[in-house]
């Protein structure tokens, strides 16, 4: 069975520069709770182009390596996240972006709202 799930779809994520997030729908080829549109090259390197939709599972934790949307001081963002003892690390899948790091009290600025279990575009 090919079953469609209809999923609330937020109008950009960035992939360069933290933006507003905001909804319509999409149709998601994999359980999620929501899905993002990127704008921007900085995750090129996983294979997520701009425009393509990114699902998303919403959940406030994910593993270290995986990919997330996350939250910076209300404004939303795409990165691999790296977790360290005492550091945040959100990682861009494109080396001419640089790596974000945040320690002590920076790292309340940053809040993940959900792992990527999915994402779309068209052949490239």
């Amino acid at each position: 069975m090919n079953e469609k799930l209809q999923v609330p779809l937020g109008g950009l994520i960035a992939a360069g520069q933290p933006m507003h997030a905001y909804f319509a729908d999409a149709e998601a080829p994999v359980k999620c709770d929501f899905a993002l549109r990127m704008k921007g090259d900085s995750m090129i390197n996983a294979r997520i182009f701009c425009g393509d939709i990114v699902f998303i599972r919403e959940q406030q934790d994910v593993d270290s390596g995986q990919i997330a949307a996350v939250v910076i001081n209300n404004e939303t963002i795409l990165r691999r996240v790296f977790k360290y003892d005492n550091r945040l690390e959100l990682r861009p899948e494109n080396p001419t972006f640089a790596v974000q790091n945040f320690e002590g009290e920076r790292m309340a600025a940053v809040r993940i709202i959900g792992r990527v279990v999915a994402f779309q575009g068209t052949v490239r």
